[in-house]
């Protein structure tokens, strides 16, 4: 196993069951402690899947978001994939996955962040939603950064229906929007 320290998703109030049967204690502290952890791909091979308070995991793909959202909604299971996924985030959702999580996912509102949130959607055979990823939302977080002709080439991948309306709006303005701004509304 590669990078089996460096390799590592965030978490905040989800329990593992390793693959003995038995609840991983470390995790299992953290979430009763109301603590945020970084797992690393050591632990996640040991479990044979994660589970949630409520069937549900919001998934950021900003750490200071993620943080954010830890701290005022402390009832809430919790992800940050920290920009492309890792190999320990698609391994955390196989995990959720096996225990019928829905999936509430937020990435930023440019080009690279869209594509994220559509490989994402892809790849999770559980439900899947787009969260905070409307066209309202990216009238409220737009920047002033202006998204290059190449950067905006990436938004012809995007073929996900869902993900349409808010590309448009990317590429009549031109401008990136990022999750930051959107942190009181969610």
């Amino acid at each position: 196993m590669l990078d089996d320290v460096s390799n590592y998703v965030l978490l905040y109030h989800v329990a593992g069951v390793q693959k003995d049967g038995g609840y991983h204690r470390g995790l299992s502290g953290f979430f009763s402690e109301d603590d945020m952890l970084q797992v690393p791909l050591t632990v996640l091979t040991k479990l044979s899947r994660l589970e949630s308070p409520d069937q549900t995991i919001y998934i950021d793909e900003n750490p200071s978001v993620f943080a954010a959202r830890c701290m005022s909604h402390p009832e809430s299971a919790c992800m940050c994939m920290n920009g492309q996924p890792r190999l320990a985030g698609l391994m955390v959702l196989d995990l959720f996955e096996k225990s019928g999580i829905r999936v509430y996912y937020a990435g930023d509102l440019d080009p690279e962040g869209i594509l994220i949130a559509q490989k994402l959607s892809q790849y999770y055979k559980g439900e899947f939603h787009y969260w905070h990823m409307e066209t309202v939302d990216y009238e409220k977080c737009r920047s002033a950064e202006v998204i290059s002709p190449k950067r905006m080439k990436i938004l012809e991948r995007i073929t996900e229906e869902r993900l349409k309306p808010v590309v448009e709006k990317i590429e009549e303005y031109g401008i990136a929007g990022y999750q930051e701004m959107l942190v009181e509304e969610m």
